[in-house]
């Protein structure tokens, strides 16, 4: 398993949420500083996500420069997620140097982008799968509640072509209250390819617990900017 910080933007500026409501949480600054900080820590993987694309669908200009920062300048592996909602999109990024893009709400509205936008781009694609406390899927920037229980998005994603999932337990998130870790083996034993999970992460506990389930992707945020897990052990798993 590997840590991938997150870093989030929001009209530019590196935020963390707390369960994904605006203005909740932390405001960390220039996230061109994270990334440079993220690559001198020795991390291999960095997750980068633009909340504003992830609710608009529409890819921001400064966070695409983000990315290409990170890639090009400073060496490292980018999974993205937030607004990848057309070819054009995927391309984009892809380009900037993104290597896997993380996909919601295009997948549950056509099931066969992820296919699509993978033999388009060359990237590895993950459908996102972002459960709420009640066990439904949101979507539209966690804005909009998907009639889709998690098995059922789960069994959907077969048919989508997608080379993973990246799976968030979204009342979760930013909490530091740590993973529902059985559902996450839940998770674990639908998914064939690459999973990621994100929600909660507070400690080098929970690390031990995902890692122990199969997870292959920690994304870690609130608990690396408020000391919860010190950065030096993050990066023993990059």
């Amino acid at each position: 398993m590997i840590v991938a910080p997150s870093i989030d933007v929001e009209g530019g500026v590196a935020v963390k949420r707390v369960r994904g409501v605006r203005g909740t949480g932390l405001r960390l600054g220039d996230p061109s500083r994270l990334v440079e900080a993220v690559a001198a820590l020795g991390f291999r993987w960095v997750h980068i996500v633009d909340l504003t694309a992830a609710a608009t669908g529409r890819l921001q200009q400064p966070t695409l420069e983000l990315v290409r920062l990170a890639s090009r300048e400073h060496g490292l592996r980018v999974q993205y997620g937030g607004g990848v909602r057309s070819l054009e999109a995927g391309e984009a990024l892809c380009s900037a140097g993104a290597e896997r893009l993380v996909v919601g709400t295009a997948w549950l509205e056509r099931p066969g982008f992820p296919g699509a936008l993978a033999g388009a781009t060359g990237c590895q694609v993950l459908a996102a799968v972002e459960e709420d406390s009640q066990g439904r899927i949101l979507s539209r920037g966690w804005e909009r509640r998907e009639p889709l229980t998690l098995t059922e998005a789960l069994e959907a994603l077969e048919s989508t072509g997608a080379q993973g999932v990246l799976y968030t337990q979204t009342w979760r998130e930013g909490t530091m209250q740590g993973p529902d870790v059985a559902r996450v083996e839940l998770v674990r034993a639908a998914v064939r390819g690459i999973l990621a999970y994100a929600g909660g992460v507070s400690s080098p506990r929970d690390l031990e617990a995902l890692q122990a389930v199969g997870v292959d992707v920690a994304v870690v945020g609130m608990a690396l900017y408020t000391g919860g897990i010190p950065w030096g052990v993050a990066a023993g798993y990059a």
